[in-house]
This record gives structure tokens, C-alpha cells and sequence, in this order.
């Protein structure tokens, strides 16, 4: 299935991270692959609260995998689980990863939009997205009915990802301020951008120009109840992983947070946990 232009030069962007990626320290793989025990920092802050469960012996479905740390991590705590990423470096990452550390998955390429073509009639206990996933997709009404049709009736669907509000603000010059500088709502369309370096690693992309569609909370959320699922949970989160803000300042175990005093002034996360009615 032909791209369109934004995932095609979304897709360039990515195949040039992945090998800056595998590198970072931000992703960890020389641990992942020296602890049979380790797991990612995203993944162990699902684990700390609990949100998505016990997977043990559960199909778990990761779309939009990248280079596979995460699913491997549902892997070691029990999931039998799929990635699907539209990048080929990054699948081939993933099954690197799988072979060094010696921890089972299975990998395909496929764009999210045409994933239920490429894995035709397949359906998973549990359908997973993780964080920085879903602003590389144009449609999420979409991607919600994607999510439900790969899902088992009486499947769970998670996500956790980056708050909408976190994703629509920037710091101003004089650093103690929050100014509302990106869209909001999906109706603004892709944005485009050109940015030669990744939010991890230390490296430079070759193809600069992105795309980001931005998707509002209530967007996400109704797609996902249109789509035929129903909500057992929507959480709020004041971490991120990343540091999104200059004014952010570390929460421990590879999260950061508004500075003491504002905690309460920007969300930062937020997960959805539903299921398909049997």
C-alpha cells in the first residue's frame, strides 16, 4: 500500500533513527540485552501501577513498535507479542534485540493503516500503544477502529502516551511561562517541521522534514467508544519521559516533572484502558 506524503517522509525520518536509537542511552539496549531481568522505563511505570495487568500467556499486539524494547519488555512479564512498525531498519532492530537478548517476539513491517491487511484475520488478547506513537498518524478515528478490529472479543486495548496539552505548549523566553503554540485539535491538520536531531541519542537524520497531527483528548477518547470499545479507565499523569520542557525537572526512574510549585498546571500523560464486549 503507497504511503502518502506525510508518512513517507515520517517513515525517512524514522529509518534514520533507529541506529541513533540503538545507541542512546535513553533506550537502554546494552542493558536490555545484559539483564534478562530488565525492562523498559515506559513499560515499568505501566507495571508500578498497575494499569494494564497480568499478561502472562496473553497475545499482545504493540503497533508502532520502533526498534522493540517495549514489546520485548511485555515479553519478559509473560505476553506472547507481535510488533508492527512501518520502518524495515527498525523491525530489523527488533529482531536483533530479540536474538541478543534472547527474548521471543515476533516483528512485521506494515503502516498502522494497513497493518489489518498485512496480518490478515489475526486477532490479540491485547492491543497495546506506547508513548510518542500516535502524532505520526493522520486519522484517529482510524486508528481506533484499527485498534478494535485486531482486538479478541473480550480483548483489552492500553495505551499510554504523551497529553495532548503537554504536546500544544511551549516555554517562553524568560522560562516561567506556558505559551499555547501548537494545535490542539486534529481538524488542524499535519504539521510540518524540520528538526535534524532526535529527542534521544546523540546523532543527525538525514531526511529532516516531519509531520505531526495533533489529537485532542476528547478526540482520542471518542474515537476509541465509536470504534465499538468500552472505557474501563482514563488517567491523567503529571511525568513524562522525556523532558519535554526546559523547566522540567527529574521524578526518578527515567520521568520528569513540572517544577515544585506548578505541578498542577500542565498533564504530562495519559493512558485509556478499554475492552471489546464479548
Amino acid at each position: 500500500m503507497p504511503l502518502d506524503k506525510y508518512s513517507a517522509a515520517n517513515k525517512a525520518n524514522w529509518n534514520d533513527r533507529v541506529p541513533i536509537h540503538w545507541d542512546s542511552d535513553d533506550y537502554n539496549i546494552q542493558q536490555f540485552i545484559d539483564d534478562s531481568n530488565y525492562i523498559s522505563d515506559i513499560v515499568q511505570f505501566d507495571v508500578d501501577r498497575e494499569e494494564l495487568g497480568d499478561v502472562s500467556g496473553k497475545s499482545l499486539l504493540h503497533l508502532q513498535c520502533h526498534i522493540g524494547h517495549d514489546t520485548l519488555s511485555w515479553a519478559r512479564l509473560g505476553a506472547n507479542v507481535t510488533g508492527v512498525d512501518f520502518s524495515d531498519p527498525a523491525i530489523e532492530a527488533c529482531k536483533k534485540l530479540s536474538v541478543l537478548s534472547n527474548t521471543p517476539g515476533e516483528f512485521v513491517v506494515a503502516e498502522l493503516y494497513d497493518s489489518p491487511r498485512v496480518l490478515s484475520g489475526r486477532q490479540f488478547d491485547i492491543v497495546y500503544t506506547g508513548v510518542g506513537a500516535i502524532c505520526w498518524l493522520t486519522n484517529i478515528k482510524s486508528w481506533a477502529e484499527v485498534c478494535a478490529g485486531f482486538l479478541k472479543p473480550g480483548g483489552t486495548f492500553y495505551i499510554l502516551e504523551i497529553h495532548p496539552m503537554a504536546w500544544s505548549v511551549s516555554q517562553d523566553d524568560h522560562g516561567d511561562q506556558l505559551l499555547l503554540d501548537w494545535p490542539y485539535f486534529e481538524s488542524a491538520g499535519p504539521q510540518g517541521y524540520e528538526e535534524d536531531t532526535s529527542y534521544a541519542g546523540i546523532g543527525k537524520v538525514s531526511h529532516t522534514q516531519q509531520f505531526n497531527t495533533p489529537h485532542g483528548f476528547g478526540e482520542i477518547i471518542n474515537a476509541l467508544i465509536q470504534a465499538g470499545l468500552v472505557l474501563d479507565f482514563v488517567h491523567e499523569h503529571k511525568v513524562a519521559p522525556n523532558k519535554i520542557l526546559p523547566m522540567h525537572v527529574t521524578a526518578g526512574k527515567g520521568l520528569w516533572k513540572m517544577p515544585e510549585g506548578r505541578e498542577y498546571d500542565l498533564p504530562l500523560m495519559h493512558s485509556i484502558k478499554a475492552h471489546k464486549p464479548e
